[in-house]
């Protein structure tokens, strides 16, 4: 709330002591139009300048100035820098909020009413409920007196002031004085573990349950306290004002297997272990005759992470507000032990809504609608659209009428981090009406409404060309086989662009077997190999038949190879030049299509050349010659 400067030469004089004053000399008198200079060192002139002014925040002097700092200018804080030539305003500059006793913060012990006894606990952290009404979070056994012969519970406490900090046992001292500030407020939601374990025969005990939690809630009087997120560290508890020194508290997780710590008025701020689960694998400890759901933490036993009166303080892992102190005791001669209720796990199981800022009390903007465009996708294709990065997008969609085996149906997808969202859309083919509607922060955007249309791709897509072999020509007499411009040429189409391909002479005359070629298939999927003799002097040494298998390199498993044969004849038996066996001379209907139909002239060739060679110098003996293989490439392709 913004207050007049107070008109007192007490209040300007402590200005001055903290060094707002400055020496300056008055202007001499100057027309009353005209800027005047205000005399900073009269205590009067500025009470008098200032005593109509509301909304001065801040104020000081330098330089023969007056600096004023001001939320924002009113008409008579213009009025003032048009009459003083050396008033200097700020704006932007608000009031403060004063730290004060009455500021609750998690850590702080506070007295229980127990019929004509009474008790000390911690509270845990301190923030809002949904509604920006101040709570506190503490431990739930807090809220219950407990007969300490039967555990059985004897009725509730009432919740009393805050303790006095100085007197605290975190302080030193003896601790169960009152602040003097009054009662903290009311219990609201209180649960202390499951039914009470009774008996010996640990068989006859209840089962624990999720929501056996150690857990309460007291709602503030909001009129004597205020809610201050944050645990104190007790450095200012001589002042009485814990809430002077504390550690952030910004958010509420789940605890890790790493150090930990824990304010509460006993032991103050304290440091432990989270007692890892492969250590302690129990979701539930006994505490007090009755299961409670949490975690285990260690300390030494000179040190311990908690001791009574602890109960209900504050667990924390760096910013994260982890648990509340439930019970403890010692886990062996040199440690100690403490149960700690989780905090997340009893806030769900309590339903309680906690805020460790305080709520606006305007609600939330609405998110922008999402953007969507009319679109045409293949069956089972990405139906796509833009929203606020991280929002929650729920897409919805009806088939049209008319579109056959068309089902309607939503679903929920995140947008990423630039807000781009697609979800898989329909199978059938048809028309669609589709929404999209963003939430975000609980709000929930306008809902974004366009159409899809699921049509099949009709771009023909061309068929494979199928596998083919052709021998060129079938049979060929031996005069002519000795010539390298005749000869017997393999054609092979059907592969992919680059495989590679590789033929092989299977069997021949005298079992001629093991020759091998290779060749890459051009862009047409096809490759061309040429076999001929060199032996002009006997061309007899390679009369026979020869059988050869194509296969490449991409063939699957149950792929075969391409086979095909030729024969070599005496020039007395040939028919002529030979061919096929259908009468073609070995070239196809459709060799003249540029891929290789026509014998591959326009295609590489990987030529094999038959050289007749002595007797006892070949690697392969045909006829009582040696016959062997060597590879060019045919210079003429």
């Amino acid at each position: 709330m913004q207050k007049k400067l107070v008109q007192s030469s007490l209040a300007l004089t402590a200005a001055a002591a903290l060094g707002l004053g400055s020496a300056f000399v008055a202007s001499p008198a100057m027309a009353s139009d005209a800027p005047q200079k205000l005399d900073v060192q009269s205590d009067a002139q500025v009470q008098k300048a200032l005593s109509d002014i509301e909304g001065v925040n801040a104020y000081g002097s330098e330089d023969g100035k007056l600096n004023l700092g001001v939320e924002k200018k009113t008409d008579e804080i213009k009025d003032l820098e048009k009459k003083f030539d050396n008033v200097k305003v700020t704006t932007g500059v608000q009031e403060l909020e004063p730290y004060a006793k009455n500021d609750l913060v998690g850590g702080a012990g506070y007295l229980l009413k127990a019929g004509e006894a009474g008790g000390a606990c911690s509270t845990g952290f301190s923030g809002w409920d949904g509604d920006g009404n101040p709570i506190v979070l503490t431990a739930g056994h807090c809220a219950q007196i407990i007969n300490e012969e039967t555990n059985e519970f004897d009725g509730k406490t009432t919740v009393n002031e805050t303790e006095q900090p100085s007197s605290a046992p975190a302080n030193g001292g003896e601790g169960f004085k009152q602040s003097g500030n009054g009662v903290i407020g009311k219990w609201g939601f209180t649960n202390f573990g499951g039914d009470l374990l009774k008996g010996d025969d640990e068989k006859k005990w209840p089962e624990p349950s999720e929501s056996d939690i150690d857990f309460a809630v007291i709602n503030v009087d909001k009129d004597k306290y205020q809610a201050k997120s944050g645990v104190t560290d007790w450095k200012s508890a001589d002042s009485e004002d814990l809430s002077k020194s504390t550690s952030d508290i910004a958010k509420v997780g789940a605890h890790k297997d790493s150090s930990i710590e824990k304010s509460g008025r006993t032991t103050g701020l304290t440091e432990g272990e989270v007692l890892p689960r492969k250590d302690y694998d129990f979701d539930y400890q006994n505490v007090g005759g009755r299961w409670v759901h949490g975690f285990g933490v260690t300390a030494p036993i000179d040190k311990p992470f908690s001791q009574p009166g602890d109960s209900g303080g504050g667990v924390f892992q760096g910013d994260t507000a982890v648990g509340v102190i439930s019970g403890g005791g010692d886990l062996d001669p040199t440690t100690s032990f403490t149960w700690v209720a989780d905090l997340d796990h009893s806030l769900e199981e309590s339903d309680t809504d906690f805020h460790v800022e305080k709520p606006s009390e305007e609600p939330p903007e609405a998110p922008a609608a999402p953007k969507a465009e009319d679109q045409t996708i293949e069956p089972k294709g990405d139906v796509t659209g833009k929203a606020k990065a991280g929002a929650e997008v729920e897409v919805k969609w009806e088939a049209a009428k008319g579109t056959q085996a068309a089902e309607d149906g939503s679903e929920k997808v995140k947008a990423d981090k630039d807000g781009n969202f697609e979800i898989e859309g329909p199978t059938a083919e048809g028309t669609y009406a589709f929404s999209a509607t963003a939430t975000v922060d609980g709000q929930e955007s306008k809902t974004t409404e366009f159409e899809v249309t699921v049509e099949e791709d009709e771009s023909e897509t061309p068929a494979p060309v199928e596998r083919e072999i052709n021998v060129d020509p079938k049979e060929i007499v031996a005069s002519d086989f000795v010539k390298e411009d005749k000869g017997v040429t393999v054609t092979v189409k059907g592969f992919d662009e680059g495989e590679k391909v590789t033929l092989k002479v299977a069997s021949g005359p005298e079992n001629v077997e093991g020759i091998t070629l290779d060749e890459t298939a051009n862009e047409n999927g096809a490759a061309a190999f040429s076999i001929y003799g060199t032996s002009e002097t006997d061309p007899s040494v390679y009369l026979g038949k020869y059988d050869v298998d194509v296969t490449g390199a991409n063939d699957t498993d149950d792929e075969k190879a391409l086979a095909g044969s030729f024969n070599v004849v005496a020039d007395e038996d040939g028919n002529g030049g030979g061919g096929s066996d259908d009468g073609d001379n070995g070239n196809k209907d459709d060799g003249d299509d540029g891929d290789g139909g026509d014998g591959g002239s326009d295609l590489p060739r990987t030529g094999a050349e038959l050289t007749g060679l002595a007797a006892g110098a070949g690697l392969l003996v045909v006829g009582g010659a040696a016959v062997a293989l060597t590879m060019r490439r045919n210079k003429k392709n």
